[in-house]
């Protein structure tokens, strides 16, 4: 008889291959290692923690972590080369075609928490179709550029199918993100500007 699992279940594979495809990805453009520290559940909280099991590591988030607002997340990234950092929100389903209310979930984490980078993930299964559809023609769904005082906040998402028999994504094409290769460079790129 086997055990029908549910979306928390599938978190540590897919931290595992997002982490290991995005330090190996630096390591040859970059030269340099990557530190990716996960948290599960509520982000303030967790950035917290990371920082102070982290110290030099993640010296980076100070100001950040301060002003962060509590919000509970399926899992977040914290990516630093110890100099810069970006937050990465993973939105992870186990449905049939994950939709609109889905993309709409991420996309409020990421503008609240000014994350530059979010993904919607569902296992073994795709977009519906009317997801699919926003997401092939509207690129600003999945680029959104705000506006707060004087600061400019980007934001770019992407959506992504887990294959829990392979443990790897198959890649819909959805999105400003593409690929985990995809948003690889685009890491290493925001840290090339600094």
């Amino acid at each position: 008889m086997t055990t029908k699992r549910n979306e928390v279940s599938y978190y540590p594979e897919i931290q595992s291959f997002i982490e290991t495809q995005l330090k190996s990805n630096f390591l040859v453009k970059r030269k340099e290692e990557l530190f990716v520290f996960w948290g599960i559940g509520e982000l303030k909280s967790n950035l917290i923690r990371i920082l102070s099991e982290n110290p030099e590591k993640c010296a980076c988030i100070r100001n950040f972590v301060r002003n962060v607002p509590p919000l509970n997340l399926d899992i977040f990234a914290l990516v630093t080369n110890g100099k810069n950092f970006e937050l990465l929100i993973l939105e992870v389903k186990l449905l049939k075609g994950a939709g609109l209310k889905e993309w709409s979930q991420l996309v409020g984490y990421c503008l609240v928490s000014k994350a530059r980078y979010g993904l919607l993930l569902n296992i073994d299964d795709g977009a519906s179709s009317r997801l699919s559809d926003i997401l092939s023609a509207e690129e600003h769904i999945s680029h959104i550029r705000t506006i707060i005082g004087d600061t400019f906040y980007e934001h770019c998402l992407g959506f992504m199918q887990w294959d829990s028999l392979t443990q790897n994504f198959e890649y819909s094409n959805l999105g400003y993100i593409k690929s985990i290769s995809d948003l690889s460079d685009q890491i290493f790129n925001r840290f090339a500007e600094n």
